[in-house]
């Protein structure tokens, strides 16, 4: 269906050079200096979506337009000269850029507040699925007890979506920015540590436990003191939806999932915790 509909919007010569992105809402395909990501026909109404999200984070000038033929919407950028996160790739001027990309769109305001009953509905939701594993259980009630600490923070706008296949670094020699996140469709108003914890979970974790949790602090000091402080509570929240995913989505591959992630998890919030007086 996607290369249907392609097919009918390019030029013979341009569709026979273009190359399959992967991608998951939508197929994703570039042509070299092109990106094309195709919607479903259900789903149309989400390159327009993703265009007007692009425009908000700042990155409006890679928007070449969004077109709909037969049915699926299409939306067509610019191709950053960039790779998913690795990390070999991964240097201080990356870490620094990083830092400029999340505090530009954290300052951006969205309408309400993180609700204590969104809060409490998503743990109940892990409590459910995760029920035959008591740590696991364990980490669910001692978060909901902390609940008060982030209910009622201001939405910022953020990317919730930062994991590596999305977060990708210049090429070398390339030239413009640094970093760049792809796949803005889920973007909206949430807690700025919540997005830092994504960026953890999803990427820094390719660094190693040490060094993942140096990068995602280096980048909190920039922030104030209570969003560092509410990492003690996203970060293991994080790593509990990745584990309800996993069981939901693919559960062949959680057991293994559950090795990695439910010790990072518990150690997170022994470690950071704010109120547990630790070094983070």
């Amino acid at each position: 269906m996607a290369v249907a509909a392609l097919k009918g919007l390019l030029p013979q010569e341009g569709f026979a050079h273009l190359t399959p992105l992967g991608g998951f809402e939508a197929r994703v395909y570039t042509d070299g200096e092109r990106v094309y990501k195709v919607y479903k026909r259900e789903e149309a109404h989400l390159a327009a979506l993703e265009a007007k999200r692009m425009a908000r984070a700042g990155l409006g000038s890679l928007v070449l337009g969004v077109v709909e033929v037969e049915g699926q919407g299409v939306l067509v950028t610019r191709r950053f000269p960039g790779r998913p996160f690795s990390p070999e790739a991964f240097t201080p001027k990356t870490l620094a850029a990083l830092s400029h990309l999340f505090l530009s769109l954290h300052r951006l305001p969205e309408p309400g507040v993180v609700s204590r009953e969104e809060l409490l509905e998503r743990l109940e939701r892990f409590a459910e699925s995760l029920f035959s594993v008591p740590e696991a259980l364990d980490l669910v009630k001692a978060l909901k007890k902390e609940v008060e600490l982030a209910a009622g923070v201001e939405r910022r706008f953020c990317h919730r979506d930062a994991w590596a296949g999305n977060l990708l670094l210049k090429e070398p020699g390339a030239e413009g920015l640094e970093v760049i996140l792809v796949d803005w469709v889920r973007s909206g108003g949430d807690d700025p540590a919540r997005d830092l914890a994504l960026l953890k979970t999803g990427s820094l974790d390719l660094l190693g436990e040490a060094k993942a949790r140096e990068a995602l602090l280096r980048l909190g000091r920039l922030y104030p003191k209570e969003v560092r402080e509410r990492l003690g509570f996203y970060v293991p929240l994080t790593y509990l939806h990745d584990l309800h995913w996993f069981r939901s989505k693919k559960p062949e591959e959680f057991p293994e999932a559950l090795k990695e992630k439910l010790p990072k998890a518990l150690s997170f919030f022994q470690d950071c915790f704010p109120r547990k007086g630790k070094a983070c």
